[in-house]
């Protein structure tokens, strides 16, 4: 009898554990599906591209069919991992789409096969196609990789920002430098667009000046070009312009007396310690050194120039400011790479183009510069990502 009832005890005790262990099966199960159910998966093409607008958030469509075994595997193992419907439902608009039934947009973007993610920015440009099955780890970092190149990042806002304060306050030199800052990376968001019109506007108005200038000069009238020489140069400094327009002053400043004052170097370094004061008090002290190696190569005895080595002295003898001045070497050292490469992929000679992409990776790696090297390259070299645009084909 003892047992008798010592194994219906033992069965009793198989029996709870069974039943535990099921409905932790079960309630395990149920939050799987729960929050992959969460993840709110839009259906209609045209109302994502334009909450993907309105949000500054990119687009991730997945294209799929019924009867796609592979597509069920994506929505049974990939969809139910928490940190990748996380990373969609915080950062991307997830789009379905079935393939067969929605054929014209499947056509346009050249869908093949199933399934296709598709990486689009708000603005509706391709960033990547994924073909085929892909675990979950991989998807989230390439939803990393894209969601950097297609939103905005917030520091270009604040910049974008200050630059129009610069404009609205008539501080065009400070204004060009953001912009330029802004434009450097070589992609096309939306802000970067805007930021390249604002400096062509610069570069227009320098231009008309400078026309206006030179055709007084033809005309005789040297002291009234010269002035509107030294506006561009204050002005627009940062812009091509104003390069010409120094190179220009330099020229007339060397010339040989005439019967018309030209300029005289006292005036021109005046000038030019009014453009070092100016670089000193924005901390650029790289621009500070260039100009005063120009006054003591052109007028090494004037007053202006023995009171820009005051200042230059003062840089020098601080670590942290000669610091600064390397770093926009550096900084310009890699533009002007880029610049180079961009020059020889118009000269048609792509693999000098390629050095010099890969010499600025090599020299500048996890800057912007690399970064903007290496877009620079993968065009070069080829990318498999395809860009084009997606239309609205509804």
């Amino acid at each position: 009898m003892v047992r008798m009832e010592s194994n219906m005890t033992n069965i009793q005790i198989r029996k709870t554990i069974l039943i535990n262990y099921f409905s932790a099966m079960v309630i395990s199960l149920a939050g799987a599906t729960a929050f992959a159910q969460d993840l709110e998966w839009r259906t209609d093409y045209a109302q994502a591209r334009q909450e993907s607008l309105q949000k500054n958030l990119p687009i991730l469509i997945d294209f799929y069919t019924d009867n796609c075994f592979w597509c069920k595997q994506m929505d049974q193992r990939t969809f139910r991992d928490p940190a990748l419907n996380q990373a969609l439902a915080e950062n991307w608009i997830p789009l379905r789409v079935n393939g067969k039934k929605e054929s014209t947009l499947a056509d346009v973007l050249k869908i093949r096969s199933y399934p296709t993610l598709v990486f689009a920015s708000p603005d509706g440009k391709i960033l990547g196609f994924t073909e085929g099955f892909i675990e979950a780890p991989a998807l989230t970092a390439l939803l990393e990789q894209h969601r950097d190149d297609s939103t905005t990042p917030n520091w270009m806002n604040i910049e974008y920002k200050e630059a129009t304060n610069a404009i609205a306050s008539s501080d065009y030199p400070r204004a060009v430098s953001i912009l330029k800052k802004i434009t450097e990376d070589g992609k096309q968001r939306p802000i970067q667009k805007k930021a390249l019109v604002l400096l062509q506007d610069f570069e227009k108005q320098a231009t008309e000046r400078i026309t206006r200038a030179k055709k007084n000069l033809e005309q005789g009238h040297t002291t009234e070009s010269i002035q509107i020489f030294r506006e561009v140069s204050r002005q627009f400094e940062g812009t091509n312009g104003a390069r010409e327009s120094n190179q220009i002053l330099a020229s007339l400043a060397n010339r040989k007396p005439n019967s018309e004052p030209i300029i005289t170097s006292n005036n021109l370094a005046k000038d030019v310690l009014a453009l070092i004061k100016q670089d000193y008090k924005s901390a650029n002290y790289l621009s500070c050194l260039d100009r005063y190696d120009y006054m003591t190569a052109t007028f090494a005895d004037a007053m202006e120039t023995q009171e820009a080595g005051i200042i230059i002295s003062e840089i020098k003898e601080n670590p942290e400011w000669m610091k600064i001045a390397c770093e926009q070497m550096s900084e310009r050292l890699a533009t002007l790479y880029l610049s180079l490469a961009d020059s020889w992929t118009k000269k048609g000679q792509p693999q000098q183009a390629i050095y010099y992409l890969e010499k600025t990776i090599q020299t500048f790696p996890t800057t912007k510069y690399a970064e903007s090297a290496q877009v620079r390259l993968a065009h070069l070299l080829g990318p498999s990502i395809k860009s084009v645009e997606l239309k609205n084909n509804r």
